[in-house]
């Protein structure tokens, strides 16, 4: 699978014990959360899931649980930007891209037997707005992703005005999708969100109608 693909389901892969420390904390942090969520997460859970020292996390995470989640966000949003960057410069085109985001999505789904969500739906769900840290670092990470989509549509022949509103649909499209179709247990909804997302909005002459 493309590795935009991957990034965008939202899905990282699991640290191991050759990373560093502190990736292993983030990455064990954001499977568990994606798992469970963020109030059923413990940081000793964290600590034996990335095989780190007692007080490792404290150290690399001074703030605690509530600083490794702003970490996970900042780690996630900037994994996605950059996958969308790749993305821009890149041959595919956009309604491959646009399909591909929500087919990835739905077998991301698949795999994990509808048992996990995505990092920065799952935290804006739950901690929005009573862990204040991490709400704010969750702003910057989806205004970085808006504005990394609204490139990518720009880069496909878009006027700014329309990529950018675009880009939001897009988004919106995909995790509304995401959210039902883990519901339903069924990839329809995603993969139909796919196709509305390749056939209406790829082209700059529908102007995204």
């Amino acid at each position: 699978m493309h590795p935009i693909d991957d990034l965008l389901a939202g899905k990282q892969n699991s640290g191991n014990r050759a990373a560093p420390t502190r990736d292993r904390l983030i990455r064990a942090f954001t499977d568990l959360v994606q798992q469970r969520g963020y109030a059923a997460v413990g940081t000793a859970e964290v600590l034996k899931v990335a095989s780190a020292p007692r007080g490792s996390l404290y150290h690399h995470f001074p703030s605690g649980k509530s600083g490794l989640a702003v970490a996970a966000v900042e780690y996630m949003a900037e994994a996605v930007t950059d996958a969308l960057h790749r993305a821009t410069t890149g041959r595919r085109t956009l309604p491959v891209l646009l399909r591909g985001m929500a087919s990835a999505r739905a077998a991301w789904l698949k795999r994990t037997g509808w048992s996990e969500g995505p990092l920065l739906t799952v935290l804006s769900n739950e901690v929005v707005p009573h862990e204040p840290d991490i709400a704010e670092a969750l702003k910057v990470g989806s205004a970085a992703i808006n504005s990394a989509f609204t490139d990518l549509f720009m880069a496909r022949g878009f006027a700014p005005d329309t990529a950018w509103r675009n880009a939001h649909m897009t988004r919106s499209l995909l995790d509304g999708a995401m959210t039902l179709s883990r519901a339903a247990r069924s990839t329809d909804a995603l993969l139909e969100a796919g196709d509305f997302l390749a056939t209406r909005l790829a082209d700059p002459a529908n102007r995204g109608a």
